[in-house]
Formats: C-alpha cells, structure tokens, sequence
C-alpha cells in the first residue's frame, strides 16, 4: 500500500539515495540540498510503501530563491507555474504507479493557486521513458535548451493534471 506525506528528517537518507541511483536522469544532490528542499519546497513528499521511502517528488515556485538555470528559463517565459525541480522512484517501485500518485497529489496539492505544473526531461542524455511518461499525464514540450553538459526538454501541463492517456 503506497501512503503520499510530507517528507520527514528520517527519510532523507534514501530520497538522497534514490536520488543518486537516478543520475544522470538528474544532478547529483548532496544532504545539505535535500535539506535546503525540505525547507524551501511548496511541495516535497514521497511515497512510502511497506514503511520504506519508494519515490519522491520536489516542487517549487517560481518566486523560491533557486539558482537554476531551468527555473530561471521558466520564468523568463512563463508565469503562474509550479515547478517540478525533481520526481524520482526506487528501482524496486518503477512502473507501480508511484510517480502518477506523487503527481496527482502534487495537483490536488496546488489546487488553484497554479494554473500550470512544468517540468524539464533530458533530451541530452535521452531519457524516452521520462518524456513518454510526462506526455501521457498532458504535458506538452514548450522548448528546450542545451546546457552544454546536458540538453533538456520543457515541459508545460495545465492543472489540474488528469490521470494518465
């Protein structure tokens, strides 16, 4: 049974984990910025399944004071968005439906103070599955760029996100 709460201080040590097992999907976190998450974050929860963090999901707003060149693309074109800096899932829970349950509570938890979620998926390492993923609960690309070390994807969806296609 997959139960969605808040993070919590003990559970730190495996979203760190799940995190690294997830590069380079993502970048690489240290515990000082998983902590920074916990405090700053609209939304930071994760998954627990048989009392062991299976997934987790980070967003923010625009205005959270980030130093992410994705975050700050976003915003120079978008306004009235909940960013999803990160969603990540234990190898032993992909394919269950953790990250849908992550997401569509994210939704009901934005309710309507965002309009729209956005996100950014790797085109440079390809991550296909991530795409596919994001597209089938309506996100839509809205751009890209190439960071040198890493090409991403936007991505834009309307909220209240629907289940998936």
């Amino acid at each position: 049974m997959t139960a969605i709460r808040d993070v919590r201080s003990e559970d730190l040590p495996a979203v760190l984990e799940i995190n690294e097992l997830s590069v380079p999907a993502m970048n690489h976190l240290s515990m000082s910025d998983i902590r920074w998450f916990a405090q700053e974050a609209e939304y930071f929860r994760v998954a627990r399944i048989d009392s062991e963090v299976g997934g987790f999901l980070i967003c923010l707003r625009p205005e959270t004071p980030y130093a992410s060149p994705n975050l700050a693309w976003l915003k120079r074109r978008f306004d009235d968005f909940l960013y999803v800096d990160r969603v990540a899932v234990s190898s032993r829970y992909q394919r269950t439906g953790v990250a849908t349950a992550l997401y569509m509570d994210a939704s009901r938890h934005a309710g309507s103070r965002f309009g729209k979620i956005a996100c950014e998926v790797n085109l440079r390492p390809r991550n296909q599955a991530s795409i596919c993923y994001h597209e089938r609960l309506g996100f839509e690309a809205c751009g890209s760029k190439d960071h040198g070390y890493v090409k991403v994807q936007y991505m834009l969806a309307p909220l209240p996100l629907t289940r998936q296609r």
